[in-house]
């Protein structure tokens, strides 16, 4: 699959993990509209990355941005974030005429899974029944947010795939992993300060990787922190260049 195909892959699966922040918690929701997808979510009206939107066309975008800029206002939201491919100059200029800012830029990556060469790990202490509230207090802990707000945002992700790696017993690493048309995204990797140095990210990226494979997806994306960056690409995952995120904070 060359490079493109598989950035859409990516854009396609990041569109339905936004629809799933949309709804993981009660007073969370997902707006649909022409070509944009926008998650609200006022639990944590501060956090960008639970208020994302991410969109098909330019020309959806352009189309959509009073809308979207309404209802956040509406909803008391105080930071919300575009996803712009980087070659999207146009949208990017776009919104930083209409007061975003550039916030970060992860790099997408992606893999065919029937590429993936390393074993599943055999001594990993995995806790046999993750849950997704697990996923977002240990992601509260490993970024060491003020506020506990992937656990506040976060009470249930319908069809996600929870990993997670114990130490002494007690939670310490975490993965999530969500398919979408023979795709598995992969999102909320954490290892908590404590427990990092000692390769449980990437077993424990194996693991899920090896799942997924089994379940029948053909590939992976992701989209990597700097941390995270060569862990996935030890595992295979190439790079496709930056997913730039343009926040507007009100506050």
């Amino acid at each position: 699959m060359d490079d493109t195909r598989l950035y859409g892959r990516m854009q396609a699966s990041l569109r339905v993990f936004v629809r799933l922040l949309g709804a993981a918690s009660p007073r969370s929701r997902a707006v649909e509209l022409e070509g944009v997808t926008a998650a609200v979510t006022p639990a944590t009206p501060h956090r960008s990355l639970m208020n994302s939107v991410v969109y098909e066309t330019p020309d959806d975008l352009e189309r959509s941005l009073p809308d979207l800029e309404r209802l956040y206002e509406e909803a008391a939201i105080e930071a919300w974030t575009v996803w712009v491919p980087a070659h999207d100059t146009a949208s990017a200029q776009r919104l930083s005429q209409a007061g975003h800012a550039l916030d970060a830029a992860p790099i997408a990556m992606g893999m065919e899974l029937d590429r993936l060469s390393v074993p599943p790990p055999h001594d990993l202490d995995v806790d046999p029944a993750p849950s997704v509230e697990t996923l977002a207090a240990l992601n509260d802990r490993a970024y060491e947010l003020a506020q506990p707000d992937f656990t506040t945002a976060i009470e249930s992700l319908p069809g996600m795939h929870a990993h997670v790696a114990q130490v002494d017993g007690k939670p310490a690493a975490c993965v999530g992993a969500s398919d979408h048309d023979g795709d598995c995204c992969i999102t909320l990797v954490a290892t908590l300060p404590e427990a990092r140095g000692r390769g449980l990210a990437g077993a424990l990226m194996a693991l899920a990787l090896h799942a997924a494979r089994d379940r029948g997806c053909t590939t992976t994306t992701l989209q990597a922190t700097k941390a995270g960056y060569p862990i996935y690409k030890r595992l295979g995952y190439r790079d496709l260049g930056p997913i730039q995120m343009w926040e507007r904070r009100t506050s």
